[in-house]
């Protein structure tokens, strides 16, 4: 049977998004530090992403006892499905947001995650009926004007882009397939654990992605890596991985798809202070007024009290 949404343990589906994307906004100046240094491709990079998420998947399912890991059984008919998921928020969006990232700035890379909002509402309200009211309308714009302050007021958002329209083009792509996983696949999220969502999702992203990037994968020198990206790359599979999007269809059971796809907004925020903290940025009035713009919108989605999915129009 379908869980239905309720208030009831709310809170914890806001907190594990709230973690995932600080984990997101912290990932992409990681990112574009690892690809500066040339020695790895943004191509290998989301090979190597996701190729060690399925990794560590498969290593804590054969390891954890089925008190912790629950053992579900995959419905036929659902494999297919599970497969189309991992083409949209895997290969697809981890793939496409690397790529991107690679030849635009983190800051850019950032801007383009808040648009996932808007594609959410628009895909919702075409797909499944969902009403666009007044106050989530309003909660989106307040909550992009604060992003778009956030990030526009760094100076340096164009350092260490060698393409950024098209960078821009590849990182909106990217959370598009994002907005349609959220609202096409939020049915067969209420059926498993989000344990058995992701791993089969990632071992079929890995199956499928991973061996189309093999040349990008072999031109890499792995014994000249210096170890920061390592540790960066450990970073990038373990948390940004591993840990956030199993976070995903945990928070989905629990929330709205566009109260989910809200918190991109606080992406921005945390890349800005982790740039003030290392001394490369200021977190000024400007910043200040841009996080509470954020926080307003996220309110204004998540208050909203007429969020209930309506059969779609044939």
């Amino acid at each position: 049977m379908t869980r239905t949404l309720s208030d009831n343990g709310a809170w914890k589906g806001h907190l594990a998004m709230l973690f995932a994307n600080m984990v997101w906004g912290i990932m992409a100046p990681i990112s574009k530090t690892i690809l500066l240094t040339g020695l790895v491709s943004p191509v290998a990079l989301s090979a190597i992403r996701i190729a060690g998420g399925a990794l560590v998947f498969f290593i804590m399912d054969m390891i954890l006892p089925s008190s912790i890991v629950k053992k579900e059984k995959i419905m036929r008919g659902d494999y297919m499905k599970l497969f189309l998921a991992s083409i949209l928020m895997i290969a697809c969006n981890q793939g496409l947001y690397i790529m991107g990232v690679g030849l635009t700035s983190p800051i850019d890379a950032t801007v383009m995650c808040t648009i996932t909002p808007i594609f959410t509402m628009i895909l919702a309200a075409i797909l499944i009926g969902m009403p666009i009211t007044w106050m989530k309308a309003a909660g989106v714009a307040v909550g992009l004007g604060g992003a778009l302050m956030l990030v526009l007021s760094d100076s340096d958002s164009s350092h260490g882009s060698t393409n950024p329209v098209l960078g821009d083009i590849l990182c909106l792509a990217a959370q598009f397939c994002a907005a349609l996983y959220y609202v096409i696949f939020k049915d067969i999220i209420s059926r498993y654990s989000p344990w058995t969502m992701m791993k089969w999702m990632f071992w079929f992203s890995a199956v499928t992605y991973v061996p189309c990037c093999l040349p990008w994968l072999m031109e890499v020198d792995y014994t000249s890596l210096p170890p920061f990206v390592w540790w960066s790359m450990a970073y990038i599979i373990i948390f940004a991985s591993f840990i956030a999007y199993l976070l995903i269809p945990y928070s989905q059971r629990l929330l709205k798809p566009t109260v989910v796809s809200m918190y991109t907004y606080f992406q921005p925020v945390f890349s800005a202070l982790l740039a003030t903290a290392i001394g490369i940025a200021a977190f000024g009035l400007t910043k200040i007024t841009a996080t509470a713009l954020i926080f307003i919108g996220v309110a204004f989605v998540t208050r909203s009290t007429t969020d209930k999915p309506q059969p779609a129009k044939q």
